[in-house]
């Protein structure tokens, strides 16, 4: 094994405490305990944070220990046939929005991103040199000087195997195909990387427009700027004028952004948005389900399905009275997903159409439960729609038997694609196709960054 510093074994993984489950996967949205639950109900291996996996057999009793947990917010048992751990034993990897790793633990991505940013330096001081060349440590002390990264040197020194191999690969193709050269300086999450994502907000902002989230807009991991760059040259007046500025500076190779993915052999790059507006892709709606494709009815379940050309879209509620969110399912992977929010302000480009946010629904589920008139004539009507053959009375007596948080997590879903259906055609095919490209980081107002990858 490559191995340049004597830290015996590699870090640990951060720990899935309570406090760190009940936050969402900084990288796309999509709260942790809903994707563990995901996982475990797949029958999927988790990665502990010593290292190592486990696979939990006992499901049943594992998603009522996870419905417990977000009344209680304490660690919880999870079994397999021979042996117990507890969530809190469980480490923050990649799926959950931390870093993956190799060898005995799971690297962060402050430390892998940081460290591509020394390789990067190292290459440009020395040339193209063997991977144990720039294992010296006097060379990856020098390098570390002149890049600006949230790591500590021991931390850079840390990094060992499919890691180092990641970014030496990396660093020699960024090098090879010209993304970088002598007069950039390397950044993550330093404050002029930063300052690129908030001036995103404000030409956003001025353009009279709702910011999209950081990773959505460029997924940048770590940014390579002209030293002589000045951010203020930028334009702001509105995102597409922001965007074209970037591009300028993306051409020009004054502002840099590197999305970078585990290379284990050979690398690869790839420009993404060179063209203004972006090329994305366009998906066509088939059909609307509120309930399985092959049994159950409406009222069997509180989730709803929209199957396009290429996958589908699934709509449901992670939490009791929390809001409804979409999972992209592609015919090949996963796609990723969107809140109920973003669902909110597509309808509102595409459609014109406002409706009403979690808050609201819940208070509209909670009056259902009390009987009121108003409030039911509007989930009929949404309901009706879809099942024209059902009688009210018959309506009526299913509602009764469902408590507020299906009420309200179904009226979501509803609130949702009623106004798809009515708009059945160009504007609900613009509706999914916004959706689909938001979870695959292909938006019109994305901006232009390289991806290296295997």
């Amino acid at each position: 094994m490559k191995n340049f510093k004597q830290f015996g074994s590699i870090q640990e993984a951060v720990k899935l405490t309570p406090a760190e489950l009940q936050k969402p996967n900084a990288n796309t949205g999509e709260d942790r305990i809903d994707i563990l639950l995901r996982l475990i109900r797949d029958g999927k291996p988790l990665e502990l944070a010593k290292g190592g996996t486990f696979t939990v057999t006992n499901i049943e009793d594992a998603l009522a220990q996870i419905e417990i947990f977000k009344k209680l917010k304490k660690p919880f048992p999870l079994h397999d046939d021979e042996t117990s751990i507890t969530s809190s034993d469980l480490g923050k990897s990649s799926v959950f929005g931390g870093g993956g790793g190799a060898g005995g633990g799971t690297l962060n991505t402050k430390i892998t991103e940081s460290h591509q940013c020394v390789l990067c330096q190292a290459f440009l001081d020395n040339g193209k040199q063997s991977e144990e060349f720039f294992m010296n440590v006097d060379v990856l002390k020098n390098a570390y000087k002149q890049v600006d990264v949230d790591a500590s040197f021991d931390e850079i020194l840390s990094v060992e195997d499919g890691w180092f191999t990641s970014s030496y690969l990396s660093a020699e193709i960024l090098l090879k195909e010209g993304y970088i050269n002598k007069s950039q300086k390397f950044h993550r999450n330093s404050k002029l990387m930063n300052s690129i994502y908030a001036m995103k907000n404000i030409a956003y902002k001025n353009a009279d427009q709702k910011p999209v989230k950081d990773d959505k807009w460029n997924p940048g991991d770590i940014w390579a700027i002209d030293k002589s760059f000045n951010i203020k040259q930028l334009n702001i007046d509105t995102i597409a004028g922001y965007n074209k500025s970037l591009l300028q500076a993306f051409v020009d190779r004054k502002l840099v952004g590197i999305s970078l993915k585990l290379v284990k052999k050979s690398a690869k790059s790839k420009e993404y948005n060179v063209k203004l507006p972006p090329d994305t892709d366009d998906h066509k709606i088939s059909k609307i389900l509120f309930q399985g494709e092959k049994r159950g009815t409406f009222w069997s379940t509180k989730s709803a399905t929209v199957i396009f050309d290429t996958g589908k879209l699934a709509l449901s509620a992670g939490s009791l009275s929390g809001a409804i969110r979409a999972e992209i399912v592609l015919k090949t992977a996963r796609g990723g997903g969107a809140g109920y929010g973003i669902m909110q302000d597509a309808l509102k480009q595409v459609m014109s159409k406002r409706i009403p946010d979690n808050k609201s629904v819940n208070k509209m589920a909670k009056r259902i439960t009390k009987g009121d008139t108003k409030a039911l004539s509007i989930f009929w009507k949404m309901y009706n729609h879809f099942y024209k053959n059902d009688t009210y009375e018959n309506f009526l007596k299913e509602i009764a038997s469902k408590d507020v948080y299906w009420i309200g997590a179904k009226m979501q879903t509803l609130f949702v694609l009623y106004h798809v259906s009515v708009n059945s055609g160009p504007k609900a095919n613009r509706w999914i196709t916004k959706i689909v490209n938001y979870a695959g980081s292909k938006l019109e107002d994305s901006s232009v960054y390289v991806k290296v990858y295997q």
